[in-house]
């Protein structure tokens, strides 16, 4: 949150000062950053393109226009750049084409400070939010701040401070008091209630949860209190929340969500009600994007619930993952690239390290489709982990390993 607004507020000082171009695009993967660079091709007038070939190389023109000195001066912001494997390396799928030289100023906003090192950067730590700030940022998202009375507000400070006025946090909490109605008061109770189940979780030596430097108690409290909240009210989001832990966080279909064999996902006022839910409690985001609607979660949602979650709920989210992925997974056709990414994102994580049956199909699928788009390593990947699947479940012999093999040596 904080990182986004120094960087809205410092692009603004400076297209003030004089003529100087302004870019944004999102940096939280490829698809969103793709359709960034084709904004600023469409606004220097860049031909636009036909094919996934031609796409590549648009970024790479676009690129290209961006450390030209005939260009001018200009401000390309990479927001929410934290995804390691799009940066580090030289042909990661983000970085190599991100403009180099001296022409411009490239800022990016990044949690993660390996992206920050490996992009060169002069790195500006954003510390925690100053008391007033928090407040501020509270009183901006709870409607009812001014009908509070001196009592109420103190006790706001209180859960504040004991939150290290972390902004998600802060966020989290004023959404939940703002969806049930709950004053300061009562929520300050049941987050006091919550402090010992998070400090248990965070002690644990080797949790993922723990390894996250912006995860703290503060963070699994606030969230805690929410999807008890929200699974008391419904039930049925036990089960969606499961599907959210177990996918990619990033470019998840609407469609994943109603095709997923949940219960009331098929019914679009149920539907509508629980995402809204989710909305509303700042859990997830939506975007459209060519006509199709995505949600994203941040990484602190996303490993929140899986820490909220018992093992055996997160293993059937996983195993509701795999069988919607499997059902919905498409051929690969240019015209549907947006789509056939996300869902390639999704198979990804599903299928890492699965030894489930469904797999196995997937993976010859994910293989063919890789072999389509003529990324040939990629597709030796997949098809090496269906092979060594279906070893173990099928035999040596079997037609379906046989078939796999065939594709291997193409």
């Amino acid at each position: 949150v904080r990182k986004t607004q120094i960087a809205l507020e410092y692009v603004y000082r400076r297209s003030s000062e004089g003529r100087c171009h302004v870019f944004w695009v999102q940096g939280s993967g490829i698809l969103k950053f793709t359709e960034g660079f084709k904004a600023i091709a469409q606004y220097v007038r860049i031909p636009l393109v036909g094919t996934e070939k031609d796409e590549e190389e648009l970024l790479r023109r676009t690129k290209t226009w961006l450390e030209d000195p005939k260009s001018g001066d200009w401000i390309l912001v990479i927001d929410n750049a934290d995804n390691d494997a799009d940066f580090i390396g030289n042909n990661s799928p983000i970085s190599k084409f991100v403009p180099q030289g001296r022409e411009g100023t490239v800022i990016f906003t990044t949690r993660s400070r390996q992206v920050a090192i490996r992009q060169g950067c002069k790195i500006i730590k954003v510390g925690e939010m100053e008391p007033k700030e928090a407040l501020d940022l509270f009183s901006k998202q709870f409607d009812s701040w001014q009908s509070l009375g001196g009592e109420e507000k103190r006790t706001v400070s209180t859960i504040l401070d004991s939150m290290g006025h972390v902004p998600l946090a802060v966020v989290g909490a004023a959404a939940f008091m703002a969806e049930n109605e709950t004053s300061p008061s009562v929520y300050w109770s049941i987050f006091q209630e919550n402090d010992k189940r998070t400090k248990e979780l965070l002690s644990k030596p080797f949790s993922e949860i723990r390894r996250e430097a912006d995860m703290t108690e503060s963070i699994l409290g606030t969230y805690f209190i929410t999807f008890d909240r929200i699974t008391e009210q419904m039930p049925l989001m036990v089960k969606l929340l499961g599907l959210l832990a177990s996918v990619d966080r990033q470019n998840i279909p609407e469609e994943l969500l109603t095709h997923s064999g949940l219960e009331g996902m098929d019914d679009s006022v149920k539907f509508c009600r629980a995402i809204g839910k989710l909305l509303r409690f700042s859990l997830v985001t939506e975007a459209k994007l060519e006509g199709t609607t995505f949600y994203e979660l941040h990484r602190p949602v996303q490993l929140s619930i899986q820490a909220y979650l018992s093992i055996e709920q997160n293993n059937q989210g996983r195993t509701t993952g795999l069988g919607v992925i499997s059902r919905l997974f498409p051929k690969y056709e240019y015209k549907r690239r947006t789509i056939c990414a996300a869902y390639m994102s999704h198979a990804l994580v599903l299928t890492k390290e699965s030894t489930d049956t469904i797999s196995e199909d997937l993976l010859y699928r994910m293989g063919k489709h890789y072999m389509e788009m003529g990324s040939y390593n990629n597709a030796e990947i997949q098809v090496r982990q269906c092979l060594a699947l279906r070893k173990n479940t099928s035999g040596l012999d079997h037609p379906n390993t046989l078939t796999a093999v065939n594709n291997l040596s193409l």
